[in-house]
């Protein structure tokens, strides 16, 4: 009977430590991210833009003052920006309801002659419901939101924190969606809360 009791003793007890175990991992995880990613912030003033949304409506970035803004330059023929977006979808439904934080989606270096046609067709057919901006060329052929951002390559994103400075800068997209909702939900934190 004794060995029975030590028996049920030890099982349990190996329960409660794997159980402990387990539910240190995530945390650990996450800290491991946050670290990470507090490392990598910046502060660097944002350069105004004034751009006009798929519905003519325009939007410049003094006007969103006092929000955290996450930036994804992009452009349709993007295979790396598109396979970003069903995280950025997720990324827009999880922060829809929270006023301080705002997504826009800026498209630009585009090669058709048709550049807002073409954005206004992929984005409803694709079921996004982004606020895109239309970064277009001016008169000297420029692309000013891109260039002012001084973008290399796309995807770009850049989170812009409270009072106007970039905190992040990020290029490409690798990984699974899981990973860049966690990412983008913990550089929105640092964000809010940066000084």
């Amino acid at each position: 009977m004794k060995s029975f009791f030590r028996l049920c003793l030890l099982t349990m007890l190996s329960v409660v430590a794997c159980t402990s175990l387990w539910a240190q991992f995530p945390a650990n995880k996450t800290d491991s991210l946050h670290n990470k990613l507090l490392a990598e912030m910046i502060a660097v003033p944002a350069p105004n833009f004034t751009l006009k949304d798929l519905d003519g409506n325009i939007v410049s970035l003094k006007d969103l003052k006092g929000k955290v803004i996450v930036l994804d330059l992009w452009s349709t023929w993007c295979v790396p920006c598109k396979k970003s977006f069903p995280a950025m979808q997720v990324a827009v439904n999880t922060y829809k309801n929270d006023p301080s934080v705002k997504f826009l989606f800026i498209h630009t270096w585009e090669t058709t002659k048709t550049p807002l046609e073409d954005v206004r067709k992929y984005i409803a057919q694709s079921g996004f419901n982004f606020q895109v901006l239309m970064d277009l060329k001016d008169g000297a052929g420029r692309n000013a939101a891109v260039e002012d951002y001084r973008v290399s390559a796309i995807p770009a994103k850049f989170i812009i924190d409270k009072t106007g400075n970039i905190v992040f800068k990020l290029t490409g997209f690798t990984g699974t969606d899981a990973d860049a909702l966690k990412e983008i939900s913990e550089r929105i934190t640092l964000a809010k809360n940066h000084k």
